[in-house]
């Protein structure tokens, strides 16, 4: 099933550094996941100004680990596309088209990109399944990116340390 959709100016880095690493504060896709697993986010402002968000857990690393986990355990399809701009209205296009589970908000898209968009949407949806330890070498630039898994992540009970299937 199709979880999310997103776009990036360089979506191969996109994936790996801020989806199949890092953490709640850096990625939208895995503040989803948190809180479709039943994470509580805390939500604290910088001294700078700046908004901090982790997961509320004794150690919030327990609750990374385990959405790293089910975001690994999925796979990814992507397409490039010739400018950030279009990847921009593309994603709003594909995320109107294919309702994925996480995507909340919609955005208008341009509409005399329909044909264009059309095309790239048939590129994304057959495009090379792809899991996180296989796009380093993949080509990579602004573009639109989905990730698929076979659970919801509310059927992942959190457990710390591990994921486990409700």
């Amino acid at each position: 099933m199709l979880i999310y959709v997103g776009d990036s100016g360089n979506v191969v880095k996109r994936i790996l550094i801020n989806h199949c690493s890092g953490n709640v504060e850096g990625s939208a896709l895995r503040k989803h996941i948190a809180k479709e697993m039943g994470f509580d986010i805390l939500r604290e402002v910088r001294k700078s100004g700046s908004t901090k968000y982790r997961i509320n857990l004794p150690n919030p690393l327990d609750g990374e680990k385990i959405i790293t986990e089910y975001i690994r355990s999925g796979w990814w399809k992507y397409v490039i596309c010739d400018s950030m701009k279009e990847a921009k209205g593309f994603q709003w296009y594909a995320i109107e088209k294919l309702d994925p589970l996480l995507n909340i908000n919609r955005k208008s898209w341009d509409e005399t990109e329909a044909l264009q968009y059309k095309e790239l949407l048939e590129e994304l949806q057959g495009s090379e399944v792809l899991h996180c330890n296989k796009l380093r070498e993949k080509p990579t630039g602004p573009g639109v990116y989905a990730l698929y898994h076979n659970m919801e992540p509310r059927s992942c009970r959190k457990v710390v340390g591990k994921m486990e299937m409700v």
